[in-house]
């Protein structure tokens, strides 16, 4: 009699958990579809071959003065996958397993240089492709319910990780548009949260346009301006 009834009470405990993580996986599955949604649908989004976008950043000190301005042309082109990168004198680029580098019109081949590159490429398709990126397979994403921002705005509240990364993302979406209006990075217990305060509205698909980076304290706290950053698009090529 006990060994049934401790079978009963693991059997019911496995049931419950299976329920809540189900149910997770439904609010995490429907708060993306729905977001797609928002950002030009999926199948709107899946028809672009190639989206090329001058990025402008803004770096700031404490006082909130301005003490670098950079811009890079970037591009993304799909089936084949490559990201381009060009800045001033300095040119870098991958298909997702080659990368290359040409610098003052020189061929640069070291491997601390090539994996710098790498880290590079892949942050810029990363942040910009939100939140179609989200989609990828070995994304491990978990519901943290509705939360609000330091700015008030309330969102719901995705954690995301990487079995092959060390960073904790968190990503957040306005609950009534779904848009994607923050996310928030966790890199070696430096906490950033960048703000995309307005959008690139096009008939392709709604982008980034403006955003914003503030350092956070573990209480979440505001602090300083660290970076703002513009997404200026110069061209959509359709499949």
């Amino acid at each position: 009699m006990k060994i049934q009834l401790e079978i009963k009470l693991l059997m019911l405990i496995g049931m419950l958990f299976f329920n809540k993580v189900y149910a997770q996986n439904q609010k995490v599955k429907s708060i993306l579809e729905k977001s797609l949604d928002a950002h030009g649908g999926e199948n709107t989004i899946s028809e672009i071959k190639q989206i090329k976008y001058l990025k402008t950043t803004y770096t700031y000190d404490k006082e909130g003065n301005i003490v670098k301005k950079t811009k890079q042309q970037i591009t993304h082109q799909f089936d084949p996958y490559e990201t381009e990168i060009l800045s001033d004198n300095k040119f870098i680029k991958t298909n997702g397993i080659d990368i290359e580098i040409i610098k003052n019109g020189k061929n640069i081949n070291d491997l601390e240089s090539l994996n710098s590159a790498k880290g590079i490429l892949d942050g810029a398709f990363y942040v910009f492709w939100q939140p179609m990126k989200l989609k990828d397979p070995g994304t491990i994403i978990k519901y943290l319910g509705e939360i609000y921002l330091p700015n008030q705005k309330k969102v719901h509240s995705l954690q995301v990780s990487y079995l092959k990364g060390s960073d904790t993302w968190k990503f957040y979406f306005d609950t009534s548009s779904y848009l994607l209006v923050a996310t928030e990075v966790n890199h070696n217990d430096r906490i950033s949260l960048i703000y995309t305060t307005d959008f690139n509205f096009r008939t392709s698909g709604v982008f980034h346009f403006k955003r914003e980076s503030y350092k956070l304290t573990e209480n979440r706290k505001k602090l300083a301006l660290q970076a703002s950053y513009t997404y200026d698009i110069l061209d959509i090529v359709k499949k």
